[in-house]
């Protein structure tokens, strides 16, 4: 039975190391980080709204079409960083 293997790009290392210090990958191992700084994965489109106007964008997407758009996540004051859950 032949071995799984994982073919990254060397800008998924390079993106690592500009930026991994701020990142909390919650218990998850190398290939989840891998597949978080390719850079083939991570162009979408990322757009900030007020709490308030969130149900509106998301309406405004899916008119347009974007069916999939989805809230990720959210900002909060503190050091710069990103924790994955």
């Amino acid at each position: 039975m032949s071995e799984l293997k994982i073919v990254v790009t060397g800008a998924s290392g390079r993106n690592w190391a500009g930026y991994g210090d701020l990142i909390d990958l919650g218990g998850r191992d190398k290939t989840a980080r891998q597949l978080l700084t390719d850079p083939q994965t991570s162009g979408g489109l990322l757009v900030t709204c007020s709490p308030a106007a969130v149900e509106d964008v998301l309406a405004a997407f899916r008119t347009e079409g974007f069916d999939r758009a989805a809230v990720i996540g959210e900002i909060q004051s503190g050091a710069p960083g990103v924790a994955i859950a």
